[in-house]
């Protein structure tokens, strides 16, 4: 990128290195060593409450992020590995008493309602919120006292796996294909590679040919994109970013107008382009992808961001209400660490798509 103009328009990015940290130093907490509040002032919950975990292995990947992780007193990085750990249990599973709590009932209702019992007994989030601890243990240089175990290891069980999920909600099914192919890559398996190799081959029987996003039924668009960015992310643990439909994909991203979601579907989008550009060589309308990402840095992910505090808000001038189905935070008008952690992973894809992130220095998450 080298006009000028557009040069301006990028320009305020390089101020969230000083700043966003700045924000984090607010988060977090003055009892607890290694624990992270949430919003800054809307938590439902304080710190004499056992919760959290998210929380700080959000702030660990926006250090990371931010390529400030290895500048961190060696103290606060034990301080948050220790804090990550301690919601560890003796079967190796990682989850957040609060949320489980607070999730009890709606998980029940959203089971019987939709027909799906995947998450009657919460078993889907603890796989979720497990992936994401052990990914930030790692970012923290640091391991679970107990190795996770809790994954199908062989053929047969993979493939039961894979056809229990809803396909038709390709989000949520996308993501628990890449918290396999996650679980699978980090294990001792001796045949991982070839089970690796078996979960993608499963999975290439879902894309669709029109669109280039793996699904059944006919979800809407930004479930297609927001599976597809969940497939291409387990592709991205397992090392093997390649698929059919590149193209198509990149259509399907470039056909969304302007509009206001939330953190995650903001992200979800710029990254099914990068990777579906880099599949194709970046030789199918760059310029077009160039553009997309320029505008999303200045007329969206703009509007999320408080300058004079540091921070993201998950939706637009709102933090985020719920997590995992538990409601943890009262939506104020403030920045939150997760609409934060969202938007500077975007950022960071965005710089490389505009070829200005050797100056802005920030590191992409492999999550």
């Amino acid at each position: 990128m080298s006009d000028k103009k557009d040069m301006e328009k990028t320009k305020w990015v390089f101020a969230l290195k000083e700043r966003v940290p700045q924000f984090l130093k607010k988060l977090k907490g003055k009892k607890i060593p290694g624990f992270f509040h949430y919003s800054l002032a809307g938590d439902l919950c304080n710190e004499d409450t056992k919760w959290g975990l998210g929380n700080t292995v959000f702030a660990a990947k926006i250090y990371y992020t931010l390529n400030l992780l290895n500048k961190l007193p060696e103290k606060d990085k034990k301080e948050m590995t220790n804090f990550i750990k301690s919601f560890q249990e003796k079967n190796g599973e990682f989850y957040d008493p609060l949320v489980e709590k607070k999730a009890f009932l709606r998980e029940k209702l959203s089971s019987i309602k939709n027909w799906n019992f995947n998450n009657f007994f919460h078993q889907q989030t603890i796989i979720a919120e497990t992936r994401q601890a052990i990914s930030a243990l790692k970012l923290l240089e640091g391991k679970p006292d107990v190795p996770y175990q809790k994954f199908v290891k062989t053929r047969k069980d993979i493939r039961k796996y894979l056809e229990k999920l809803d396909w038709q909600k390709p989000w949520s099914a996308g993501s628990h294909f890449s918290h396999l192919i996650f679980f699978l890559k980090n294990s001792d398996l001796e045949n991982k590679e070839d089970l690796i190799n078996f979960v993608i081959e499963w999975v290439g029987k879902l894309q669709n040919f029109g669109d280039g996003s793996w699904y059944q039924g006919n979800p809407s668009l930004q479930q297609k994109i927001n599976g597809a960015m969940k497939i291409i992310t387990g592709l991205k643990v397992a090392g093997k970013i390649n698929f059919k439909y590149p193209k198509e994909l990149i259509d399907l991203c470039l056909s969304v107008r302007d509009n206001r979601p939330h953190a995650c579907n903001n992200f979800d989008i710029i990254y099914t382009l990068y990777y579906s550009s880099k599949v194709e060589k970046n030789e199918y309308r760059l310029n077009k992808i160039e553009d997309f990402a320029l505008k999303r840095l200045e007329k969206i992910y703009k509007e999320y961001y408080f300058p004079e505090i540091g921070g993201f808000s998950f939706f637009m001038g709102k933090a985020n209400t719920d997590y995992y189905g538990a409601k943890i935070t009262k939506g104020l008008d403030e920045p939150d660490i997760h609409g934060t952690v969202m938007f500077l992973w975007g950022i960071s894809i965005a710089a490389q798509i505009l070829r200005i992130n050797d100056d802005l220095g920030f590191k992409e998450l492999i999550s």
